[in-house]
């Protein structure tokens, strides 16, 4: 039956014709109608995929004919920035709409997400307001919350837990892709989307959201058969027998001539000093491969690879829905969980907080928007946690006052309305020596500061007052001019001639942090935790 909301949408002469033309189907025919003038709600995410690996964002090789597409019939944002550069903050971050300072959830953190604080993500939400909902892919964040449950918070579930590897079939957890035709990760992926499409039911909008493994380490670091560790990256993945012949995975762009950083297998210290950051406290054992030119150069290699084996997907997903019929009520929101350190700074990794690691793609595309809107690149700075808020606004549910980001449907619109003019940036990943990370980043400007975990770098989980900065001096400060110095490779922290942009952006900082551990606190004392 219509429920109260949806019966005053029609006329007493409309509801009279219903009756005459046959009661139950008519009902059921105008309740679908109804409810699917909201849209479907498409979210991808891919993993470790930094700003600037597509070819509408300036690439000069790199092949995503699809995403340039999209990119055309939707708006770009070339501004945008992770709310937390790690995997699992970044995602808890994004169904919340929250930074991990507030959420509290991440891999070195003590907290777990509690079943409260998930009736308010966006998933959640959209559900109770009637839309069917699905994750296909990385879901990342259930070691932190209901313990393989995580199931039953969705209406569709083709997901897991954890890394994945580029042929993901297998015993245990691994079994989930066994039923699937394709052999590779990706491309799985695409045939995990098009199941859920098909399970969707005609009188309910949807919402997917799709968590893409690629271009992860672990993905391309078992492209090749037996590497693992610290031998991952040391074969070309082209040799693979299985790979040697494959439009994407085979030969593609090993006849460009890729340039890995020339600081690659330099000294990092040049630009975070030992005593805050030692390497050997695990970071270039991770990420082993971008601290050697000939590995480093075969990651390179293997990662366009994977951003293109994603663009496939996104065509293929864009004509599945064209072919339903689905097409021109779907938005599409395609954006990545943080950047990737690939031997810049003579380095590896994420968690830190330079452009390479906190800038991420962000494409959104709204087939309702006007053609003049259409194709658009927005500047202005966007953090993640406003794609959260803008999922919720397009589905017509109400933004939690909890939420910390702005929905960017009327930024799409009109460039010109009141924004931020600074975001808040950082990582609180307190593990394989990483220190406490905190700063703002204007259009022009970056401060930055750092601060030493006291406990065991490899082991220790953080408590909420370990990340209360108020009556702690940082170890170590960076400041860059972006405008003049866009890799940040000149700190100028002890230059005079910067000393009130310094103290105003240190100001903006404190205020920032301070800002959140107060959120924090007060949403503690309401939850009573």
């Amino acid at each position: 039956m219509l429920n109260t909301i949806n019966k005053s949408r029609y006329s007493r002469r409309a509801f009279l014709g219903i009756l005459g033309a046959g009661l139950t189907s008519s009902l059921l025919a105008g309740y679908r109608k109804v409810k699917v003038t909201r849209p479907n709600i498409i979210f991808l995410l891919t993993d470790d995929q930094r700003a600037g690996t597509l070819g509408a964002s300036g690439h000069p090789f790199i092949k995503t004919p699809n995403l340039d597409k999209l990119t055309s019939d939707g708006v770009r944002f070339s501004s945008a920035f992770i709310a937390e550069p790690v995997c699992s903050p970044s995602r808890v971050s994004l169904f919340t709409g929250q930074y991990e300072r507030v959420h509290g959830i991440g891999f070195s953190s003590s907290y777990d997400l509690s079943e409260k604080q998930w009736e308010n993500t966006y998933p959640a939400l959209l559900q109770k307001d009637g839309y069917y909902t699905g994750f296909v892919g990385k879901f990342g964040v259930e070691y932190y919350a209901f313990r393989g449950n995580a199931k039953s918070k969705f209406d569709f579930w083709k997901a897991r837990d954890g890394w994945a590897r580029f042929f993901p079939k297998g015993k245990g957890n691994r079994a989930i892709y066994n039923d699937c035709k394709e052999e590779i990760i990706t491309p799985i992926m695409g045939e995990c989307i098009d199941q859920f499409l098909d399970s969707t039911p005609g009188e309910k909008p949807f919402c997917l959201s799709v968590s893409f493994s690629a271009p992860h380490g672990c993905i391309s670091g078992s492209m090749f058969p037996g590497e693992s560790g610290n031998t991952r990256m040391t074969n070309p993945a082209d040799k693979n027998p299985k790979l040697k012949d494959h439009p994407v995975y085979g030969n593609l762009y090993r006849n460009k001539d890729v340039k890995i950083p020339d600081e690659c297998t330099g000294d990092p210290y040049k630009h975070i000093p030992i005593e805050v950051l030692d390497q050997d406290d695990g970071r270039n054992i991770t990420y082993s491969y971008n601290y050697n030119r000939d590995t480093c150069l075969e990651h390179h290699f293997r990662y366009y690879q994977l951003i293109t084996g994603i663009d496939k997907v996104v065509g293929e997903l864009r004509a599945s829905l064209k072919k339903r019929g689905l097409s021109d009520n779907t938005v599409i929101i395609y954006s990545s969980d943080h950047g990737l350190l690939m031997g810049e700074y003579g380095m590896g990794g994420k968690a830190l907080l330079y452009d390479l690691t906190t800038k991420i793609p962000l494409i959104i595309y709204d087939p309702r928007l006007p053609k003049n809107k259409r194709g658009k690149v927005v500047d202005e700075l966007v953090s993640s946690i406003d794609i959260t808020s803008t999922i919720l606004k397009y589905a017509g549910a109400e933004v939690p006052s909890a939420m910390q980001g702005r929905s960017l449907i009327d930024l799409m619109k009109n460039q010109d309305i009141p924004w931020r003019d600074y975001i808040f940036l950082e990582s609180l990943f307190v593990w394989r020596g990483n220190p406490f990370i905190e700063g703002v980043r204007t259009k022009d400007w970056k401060y930055l500061r750092y601060f030493k975990f006291k406990g065991k770098p490899n082991g220790d989980h953080y408590l909420e007052k370990d990340a209360d900065f108020a009556d702690k001096e940082p170890v170590f400060e960076q400041l860059f001019n972006l405008k003049n110095d866009p890799m940040e490779k000149t700190n100028l922290i002890d230059n005079p001639e910067y000393n009130s942009i310094l103290e105003n952006l240190r100001g903006k900082c404190k205020n920032e942090s301070q800002k959140m551990v107060n959120i924090r606190k007060r949403t503690d004392k309401k939850n009573k935790r």
